[in-house]
């Protein structure tokens, strides 16, 4: 099974290197007005390996938030039109790779603060904007959402390496660097394989994906890359369950404990709240 699992991820990997790609503007170029599904751990992921985010020895909660508020923010100004979702199943590829498993805990944390505060603060302040979550990307409920919701596109990660691992690995002693770099590495195929399976499974269904990883604002623009989905797509995916999701099971009781000192999720983030209720669907300035 474990050798299934690795030969899939392989060919997984080999069949994205190859695959077609251009840059756009997704509002004026690819989508128009076309709905889209924001992969939420990719959102996440997006806005936790912000180098002005400190949750190690900190806990900057609201400054996280205000990161996914200000990043939707972008979004909306711009007059996109898309849906949120979040997978438990791949809640671990929210935490950045080059962090302990006791600081994975409080991106964790943070991933079900900020998901309560979305649920609760959206509806009022951007009612086309939904927010689900999912037991995974291959359940039932999700592939209801797909027939019932008409999605244009996805975006999403794609597990590349970010540009603050190597300068934190610099910082460790020079008895540790082999073996971190040796695990990191690892981790780091762990989650191009991971966000990459998801991406295949997409376009297996007839959905082209776009990267929110090297996403540009400019001006009115939403600049991005655009990947397409290829003709023949056979792969059996089913195998390559996500390896960041596999701790999850273990992980549930400690982040369980931590939810439990958490109060109203409106309350939490109260201050953070004042933010994304200015989010409003009106045209932005350009530069003279």
């Amino acid at each position: 099974m474990a050798a299934d699992k690795q030969e899939t991820s392989e060919r997984i990997l080999k069949w994205y290197s190859n695959l077609y790609s251009r840059r756009v503007d997704l509002v004026g170029d690819f989508a128009g007005s076309e709905r889209f599904l924001v992969h939420g751990e990719s959102l996440l992921l997006q806005c936790f390996t912000d180098p002005h985010l400190d949750f190690d020895p900190g806990f900057q909660l609201l400054h996280a938030a205000y990161g996914v508020e200000k990043f939707l923010q972008g979004l909306v100004s711009r007059g996109c039109n898309f849906h949120i979702a979040f997978f438990d199943e791949h809640q671990d590829l929210c935490i950045p790779q080059d962090v302990s498993p006791a600081i994975g805990e409080k991106y964790l944390l943070a991933r079900a603060a900020i998901i309560r505060h979305l649920k609760v603060n959206l509806p009022d302040a951007v009612p086309e904007v939904e927010v689900h979550t999912f037991a995974s990307s291959s359940s039932d409920a999700f592939a209801e959402y797909l027939r019932s919701t008409d999605i244009y596109f996805v975006l999403c990660h794609d597990g590349a390496s970010f540009n603050d691992v190597r300068k934190k690995m610099m910082e460790k002693s020079l008895h540790s660097l082999k073996g971190e770099t040796r695990e990191l590495q690892e981790r780091q195929q762990e989650y191009k394989s991971s966000f990459r399976t998801f991406i295949y499974s997409m376009m297996q269904r007839g959905y082209s994906a776009a990267l929110v990883n090297g996403l540009e604002w400019r001006d009115t623009k939403v600049v991005t890359t655009v990947l397409e989905h290829a003709r023949s797509m056979t792969l059996d995916v089913s195998s390559a369950v996500s390896s960041a999701s596999r701790e999850i099971q273990s992980r549930q009781s400690s982040l369980q404990e931590l939810k439990s000192h958490m109060k109203r999720p409106s309350k939490a983030l109260s201050l953070s709240s004042v933010y994304l209720l200015t989010l409003e669907r009106s045209p932005i300035q350009t530069r003279g």
